[in-house]
């Protein structure tokens, strides 16, 4: 083999790596999944989970226990049960412990996602 060979390979071979790596850190298609807390994760996802997902958003001192702190909003993904924490968890507020599909962009290197869109899932 020539050394041009030898090199375009090692280009090519690192191009595609690089490919890869790009598309795994920004994923935008549709997720289907549950809004919950990063304490709780997929514990309270349940129907009548609400309640203890935005408590744990607020924290513990609004119900006396003030040693609880304020939790991230997270998304439990179905597909795979993976957590992913909220970047703008404003966008997630009105859904606790709610079953819904999101748009957004799914940062896998961080396990963090941008939601774009947010609408509920149909059973």
């Amino acid at each position: 083999m020539t050394r041009g060979r030898i090199v375009f390979v090692f280009l090519l071979v690192g191009g595609l790596v690089a490919l890869g790596s790009l598309s795994a850190q920004q994923e935008h298609a549709p997720r289907a999944g549950r809004i919950s807390d990063e304490g709780c994760g997929a514990k309270h996802t349940k129907a009548g989970g609400a309640d203890c997902v935005q408590k744990c958003w607020r924290g513990g001192a609004s119900v006396g226990h003030p040693e609880w702190k304020p939790q991230r909003a997270v998304f439990v993904a179905d597909d795979d049960q993976g957590i992913w924490i909220v970047e703008n968890s404003e966008a997630v507020r009105n859904f606790p412990a709610a079953h819904v599909v999101l748009e957004g962009k799914f940062d896998s290197a961080k396990k963090t996602l941008h939601v774009q869109k947010i609408t509920p899932a149909t059973q």
